[in-house]
């Protein structure tokens, strides 16, 4: 009897190499003509899962807040919370980016338009980083530029301002461009754009 190159009789004592050989064989020959059986136990043990979740969905699943499908909705359900949890999730977007007005959230929320006020606020100041006047993030008043006495002032000047432009007509990033800034800038497009896009991946 052979196995392999190996001559095998009955009453040969194998040695512990020959006994490896026969065993690492066997094992081999049973991968390849049943590989199903040697894999299924580590599928069915250790399943593959893949899951993308949204910010919005981590957010509210955190806080076992009310979850839903659109992003409008989401925001109306957060300001409705008996605690408007907006607060907390404006005030680390803004904190992130080192905004002097982030523990202002709250106050920024009371607006209409706080989407805009906080976008153009980056697209003229870097987020308040940088004002043409004091609490002036906006650019507001241009050559003559407004001072406010304080963020309470002058984010509600910012949203009159922003409302006025949308009652006018110019309810767009890219319609109030011109009469906003005063010439065809197409990096404040992209800016107010950015941010407006950054505040609806988080549910605002």
């Amino acid at each position: 009897m052979h196995w392999g190159s190996i001559p095998l009789t009955l009453d040969q004592r194998f040695t512990f190499t020959d006994r490896l050989f026969i065993i690492a064989s066997f094992i081999a020959i049973a991968v390849f003509a049943f590989p199903q059986f040697s894999f299924a136990q580590v599928i069915n043990d250790t399943p593959f899962v893949f899951e993308i979740q949204n910010p919005i969905y981590l957010s509210s699943k955190l806080q076992n807040l009310p979850i839903a499908d659109d992003v409008t909705e989401q925001a109306k359900l957060w300001a409705n919370h008996p605690e408007d949890i907006r607060v907390p999730i404006l005030e680390e977007y803004l904190t992130k980016r080192h905004s002097p007005a982030a523990g202002e959230a709250e106050l920024i929320l009371k607006h209409k338009n706080y989407r805009l006020v906080v976008a153009i606020s980056f697209a003229e100041g870097n987020f308040c980083k940088h004002q043409i006047a004091p609490y002036n993030c906006w650019g507001i008043g241009g050559a003559r530029p407004e001072a406010y006495s304080d963020y309470d002032r002058a984010f509600t000047r910012a949203n009159e301002l922003i409302q006025k432009y949308i009652d006018g007509g110019l309810d767009t990033p890219e319609r109030m461009r011109d009469r906003w800034v005063g010439w065809q800038n197409d990096s404040w497009i992209t800016a107010v754009n950015q941010a407006l896009s950054d505040l609806k991946q988080i549910g605002l």
